[in-house]
Formats: C-alpha cells, structure tokens, sequence
C-alpha cells in the first residue's frame, strides 16, 4: 500500500462501463481503493438517491470520504496523477487529452449495446455499431500508427490509453474477430493487457454473460442483473 494517498471510494451500478477505465489505472499503480454500488452507498434504491447526486449521474470518485468528482472523463484525469499516466509535456499532454475525448465517442451504442440491450433492441443496435465502427476503429489505428507503439503515444501508458482498452474490450465482446485487420490494435490491446495488475484485475472482475439475451454478472458464483437495480429479476 503506498502512504500519503487519498482515500478513494468509486460509486457506480452493476455495470462494466464507465468504472472500469479507473479501476484499471488504480490497479495498474497499486493504489487501494474501494468499489462501491450505488444503493450500498447511499443506501437506498438509486433513483431515490440520484437527486442528491451532483447532477444526478455516476460514477463518482469519493477522495478523503468529502470531495466528490464526477463524470469519468474528470475522474481518469485527477486519478493519472497518482498512477503515473499523466504527461508532463503540456503539448503530449493535449494529445492524450484528445484520445480521451475521442474514445468516449465509442460510449453508444457500445456501453448499453453490451451492458443492457436485449432481443430486438441489441440486433438492431448490433448492426448500427458493426456499420459505423470499421471507419472508426481506422482512425484510431492510423493514430497508433504514428508511434511505434505499442501504446498511443509510445512505450508509456497514459490515461488515454486505459479508456480506449475499456471501450475495444466491449467491442470485442460484439465480434470476438473485430481487429484482425489492425495487427497493431492487436498489440495494443495485449500490450494493456500484461501490464502490472491489470491482467489480475480482467480476470477478478465479474464475468459478464448472456449479453443481447439477458446480460448479467457472475459475482462469487451467483447471477445478478445489470443495471442500477439490485433487485431486477433476472
């Protein structure tokens, strides 16, 4: 455990989504933190609690049990700080920034393409994302390409990188063969993967299954439902 840290307390749902991009960073650095639902925290249902919520929406990252940052993108940026993927170039630092912006361009349909979506509703999303995502994904491997990589900006991870991770990972959760035409995305995508703790964390995590039928959690061998209600039927 490192010393003179803040104390950081993520609140979100049952969802892999906007949480998973910092959790990832602060396991990659070794910084403890705690991973709390929503209707843990607050205890109650979250849409009693949600109007008390800066503008009513998670995550938020709790520091010192007093200060609360929301939105994830704020969020990722304080955390690159503590975990040493922050550049200290302000020109770089831009550019990261960018990537960070630009991966979150991929949020829908895929968030809630994987998280939620059901039946008819997925199909219909499914084949909106696998028609706009090749275009996509080019640009990000024509940027990657401007390095040697194997990271965005070289051979240090930056903050931009855990979140593109997050958002191909569910890509991939659509179409299991979704980059091989991008070696280098390939490499990208292993390259987060054996960094220190992260493996670890990917395979802790929650499995996420039955996605576009009825998507859910395996948490300590029980299935439970995605979403920001602990007690949806499954």
């Amino acid at each position: 455990m490192k010393e003179n840290l803040p104390k950081f307390q993520l609140i979100y749902f049952n969802l892999r989504a906007l949480a998973e991009a910092p959790q990832m960073m602060l396991r990659y650095a070794s910084i403890n933190y705690s991973y709390e639902m929503a209707w843990d925290y607050y205890g109650k249902p979250w849409k009693e609690a949600k109007k008390d919520v800066a503008f009513n929406q998670l995550p938020i990252l709790i520091v010192d049990e007093k200060i609360h940052i929301w939105q994830s993108g704020a969020i990722i940026r304080y955390l690159s700080k503590f975990t040493n993927t922050r550049p200290e170039n302000d020109l770089l630092l831009a550019q990261v920034d960018a990537m960070c912006d630009q991966s979150y361009e991929l949020f829908r349909p895929l968030n809630p393409l994987v998280n939620l979506m059901i039946d008819e509703v997925h199909l219909k999303n499914k084949k909106t994302f696998l028609d706009i995502f090749p275009s996509k994904l080019r640009n990000f491997a024509k940027q990657l390409a401007l390095t040697e990589g194997p990271f965005f900006f070289g051979e240090n991870p930056y903050y931009c990188d855990f979140s593109i991770y997050h958002h191909f990972s569910l890509a991939k959760m659509i179409d299991e063969n979704i980059f091989a035409k991008h070696e280098n995305i390939l490499n990208f995508m292993s390259a987060i993967e054996s960094l220190h703790g992260i493996n670890k964390y990917l395979n802790e995590r929650p499995q996420l299954v039955d996605i576009g039928k009825s998507p859910k959690f395996i948490k300590n061998a029980i299935s439970v439902a995605t979403g920001t209600d602990p007690n949806k039927k499954i």
